[in-house]
């Protein structure tokens, strides 16, 4: 299945929580640069593992109305990095 395109999502944040993220972002060392989308991107995909978040995922079908709509994901696999272009 072809990749989806990036959509925007917006967030706002406290002034301390946006001081340490920006503080933080040039000591992350993980062999790239970092971004602040991709701190946030991190964030959600973490949220969304979340034991009961995940289960509110299956008891609604929400991955079948994914699938339904042509898009899949991998964030419930066991290492989603690995599969990230």
């Amino acid at each position: 299945m072809a990749k989806s395109k990036a959509v925007q999502f917006r967030a706002q944040i406290s002034q301390d929580i946006d001081f340490i993220v920006r503080a933080i972002i040039p000591f992350k060392d993980a062999g790239r640069d970092w971004s602040i989308s991709d701190v946030a991107v991190e964030a959600l995909i973490e949220w969304l593992q979340k034991p009961e978040n995940r289960e509110l995922v299956e008891v609604h079908n929400i991955l079948e109305g994914l699938e339904r709509r042509g898009l899949t994901t991998n964030i419930y696999d066991s290492n989603p990095e690995d599969d990230e272009s």
